[in-house]
């Protein structure tokens, strides 16, 4: 472990923030997908048994308890990696922790079984995919903005 600097005669010491970990806010991307998807459940059509549904995109067969299971593990990723943020990051983590919610809300519309055409899948990509850019782009915004409203720290400048 390396010794802390001193301010040295003529030098400024300043505290740098760090940087949020892109790898988190990644993680709470895909934390809220499967927590949504997890809460949201299947969206198919309650029909009559035998009656042949119509999919947008088809889910391959699984067990309820892995539903259970995808729903836990986002729930404990995303509280696990909210709790850790730093107070500067949590608006931005929470941030991306909803646009994933987002994702996994639009995967069960896209997935869910209907009796002729899925109108949700449509409103999804008219409507859902350019509302999610620009959440993304807001994110990453107000990430930049964040970092630059920060002062420097561990860094030293000397006026010489």
């Amino acid at each position: 472990m390396a010794a802390p600097r001193h301010a040295r005669d003529g030098e400024q010491m300043t505290t740098q923030v760090p940087k949020a970990p892109v790898w988190s806010e990644v993680a709470l991307v895909g934390a809220g997908a499967l927590t949504a998807w997890w809460l949201v459940g299947d969206q198919s059509s309650q029909v009559p048994p035998g009656t042949q549904l119509d999919y947008y995109m088809r889910l391959p067969a699984y067990s309820p308890a892995v539903d259970i299971a995808i729903g836990v593990a986002g729930v404990v990723i995303g509280v696990a990696l909210l709790v850790r943020a730093k107070g500067l990051w949590r608006l931005p983590f929470t941030g991306a922790f909803l646009l994933g919610a987002v994702l996994g809300v639009f995967g069960r519309v896209l997935t869910a079984g209907g009796i002729g055409a899925n109108i949700g899948a449509g409103l999804v990509f008219m409507i859902g995919l350019p509302l999610t850019g620009l959440c993304i782009a807001g994110l990453l915004i107000g990430s930049k903005l964040a970092a630059r409203s920060t002062p420097d720290v561990g860094t030293s400048s000397s006026p010489t």
